[in-house]
């Protein structure tokens, strides 16, 4: 069995202490040239590559970060857990991402595997991460890691937060749609998460706001996919509900809704206008394509590892940076 090759190994073959070869591990100025080379000839004599984990005990932290999502199939996490590792990468640190299920005990688990890893931050996808950081006393307990939390905020010392504005993007949903004419708008809620009762809390703010009609027959919830959209918009129509335009929680689901709506006859946008949220590729994989709400992914992302960066680096940065999204107008409205 090949022997693994370590520090002691290099300074052995350079004749220099273990302390020195860290020194010229790590960049250090302190190490007259000629020691430097010996090193350096050591290293690559012996083909000599130390470890995250061995690096981290002198630099203070590993340079690798841990990425949780609960379904990275979902093209929302996807994109987003793509923007991050990219400009993780861009910027020297190492991802470990994810993919939890999204149950309580599976978050607690793949947090505790991260934190065994010896990871110098996490970021969280998801505003789901949110009961499950509220409800263990992992903040508390690894609070000398920083989490930074996408979608969702927490008040602790080492939660730092980048969240969508999602009630702008209600908004911006309920105004476009009464622009056009619409009066009997109602909203499927998708999800049981932070963010889905975000969306459905401004809903009804913004109907309200407008004088337009709400009731107990305004708001249907379902699951978030394509069979819970036709799932709906069957109990939808078997309600009775007066309407001419319905807002969804995630795009995949109103593409199932405008499935269901053509199946049982309807012509959209002509007989009932439908929107979607997120800008994802199924917004625009369905006939007529999608109006929807683009709440900016790779921005997001991006932000998420500049912030975790100010922090780690120990520079002076904000708990919170929010992101307004922006309403992408296509054919179904």
């Amino acid at each position: 069995m090949k022997m693994k090759i370590n520090i002691y190994d290099v300074a052995r073959i350079a004749n220099v202490s273990t302390a020195t070869v860290s020194r010229v591990l790590n960049n250090k100025s302190n190490v007259s040239p000629e020691t430097r080379h010996k090193v350096q000839e050591a290293i690559k004599k012996l083909n000599y590559r130390p470890s995250a984990i061995a690096r981290g005990l002198v630099l203070k932290h590993t340079k690798t970060v841990g990425i949780l999502a609960t379904d990275i199939t979902s093209p929302n996490y996807a994109r987003t857990a793509c923007a991050m590792e990219r400009e993780l990468f861009h910027i020297g640190y190492n991802a470990i991402l994810c993919n939890t299920g999204g149950s309580i005990e599976n978050n607690k688990a793949y947090l505790q595997m991260l934190v065994n890893q010896g990871v110098c931050g996490i970021i969280c996808i998801g505003s789901v991460f949110k009961n499950t950081l509220q409800e263990t006393l992992m903040l508390s307990e690894f609070s000398h890691i920083p989490f930074v939390l996408s979608h969702c905020q927490i008040p602790a010392d080492n939660t730092y937060s980048v969240v969508i504005n999602e009630k702008h993007g209600i908004r911006l949903c309920v105004e476009h749609l009464l622009e056009k004419g619409h009066q009997d708008i109602l909203y499927v809620k998708d999800a049981d998460t932070y963010s889905g009762e975000r969306k459905k809390s401004a809903f009804r703010e913004n109907m309200v706001r407008l004088d337009l009609p709400i009731n107990d027959k305004t708001i249907f919830n379902t699951y978030r996919s394509f069979e819970g959209g036709i799932a709906v918009v069957k109990e939808i129509l078997a309600s009775g509900s007066k309407f001419s335009a319905i807002i969804f929680g995630d795009d995949i689901t109103a593409a199932g809704g405008l499935f269901a709506l053509k199946k049982a006859g309807y012509r959209v946008p002509e007989d009932v206008a439908i929107v979607g949220y997120n800008n994802s590729p199924a917004s625009i994989c369905c006939d007529p394509q999608l109006t929807t709400v683009d709440n900016k992914t790779d921005i997001m992302g991006n932000l998420s590892v500049k912030l975790l960066q100010t922090v780690l680096e120990k520079k002076e940065t904000t708990r919170l940076l929010t992101v307004t999204p922006e309403l992408v107008i296509r054919e179904s409205t």
